[in-house]
């Protein structure tokens, strides 16, 4: 072999040895490649199952943690803000949305989503107004019944209370014309007991008018039994009939 062919021959063995590396290295790409292709596929799927069995808190951190080794897959953002979506969080569901759309513009599911979620939280509000509403409605109807019935309940009570003290006032005076004064005396034995002062003093000057102040002394000490009630009750006589001489 000369000179000339063994440059040759070194020079095909070099072309060869190069083409066959570069070869190798392209099949080394694309077997990298389709096994990225299938692990986002993998994680995909995963998240997807977990939804479909309802468990979107194991989805949601399936998803991030896919999502730490592929950045760019508007696929998985979208399917993030799925699980966030079927779990409550709207907030969290849309910014993965956006997510997707920032990386892909043209995402089906993402630009879907996004419009359906927006109505979900426009119907949420419209619901919350309502409720608000018919609460107010609620307390509006309790304070108007609380007040009829405050109201009712004081006038119901103005009228017996006048009744009653007209009811007095008539048996008080038709047992002393009677010359009860066993019952006249249970009466202002009653109003000392409920202190009810001015119907008292009203019933002691009636009494006045229709007697002595010694008469009517001893028509208390001789009828009322208890001593307490006895002393007070002579006292206020005293009392009415002083005044009563000083005007």
């Amino acid at each position: 072999m000369t000179k000339v062919e063994r440059i040759i021959w070194i020079v095909c063995l070099l072309v060869t040895l190069t083409l066959l590396i570069g070869i190798y290295d392209s099949r080394a790409e694309d077997l990298n490649s389709n096994a990225d292709v299938v692990t986002e596929l993998s994680c995909g799927r995963i998240g997807q199952e977990l939804m479909d069995r309802e468990e979107y808190e194991l989805a949601i951190s399936n998803l991030e943690a896919c999502l730490r080794v592929y950045p760019k897959s508007d696929w998985l953002y979208s399917l993030l803000g799925r699980a966030y979506f079927k779990a409550g969080d709207l907030e969290s569901a849309e910014a993965q949305f956006r997510h997707a759309l920032e990386i892909n513009k043209n995402n089906p599911v993402a630009k879907r989503l996004v419009l359906e979620m927006r109505k979900t939280q426009d119907l949420l509000k419209d619901r919350d107004l309502s409720e608000w509403v018919g609460i107010i409605k609620e307390r509006a109807a309790d304070l108007a019944t609380l007040v009829i019935g405050v109201w009712l309940g004081m006038f119901l009570s103005g009228i017996s209370s006048r009744f009653y003290a007209h009811f007095m006032k008539t048996n008080f005076r038709k047992a002393l014309a009677k010359k009860d004064y066993d019952y006249a005396t249970d009466i202002l034995e009653d109003l000392i007991v409920d202190r009810k002062k001015a119907e008292l003093r009203k019933r002691l000057r009636e009494l006045l008018e229709e007697s002595s102040l010694e008469d009517a002394k001893e028509m208390i000490i001789e009828y009322v039994d208890d001593r307490e009630i006895e002393d007070k009750l002579v006292h206020f006589l005293v009392q009415i009939h002083k005044k009563s001489k000083v005007l």
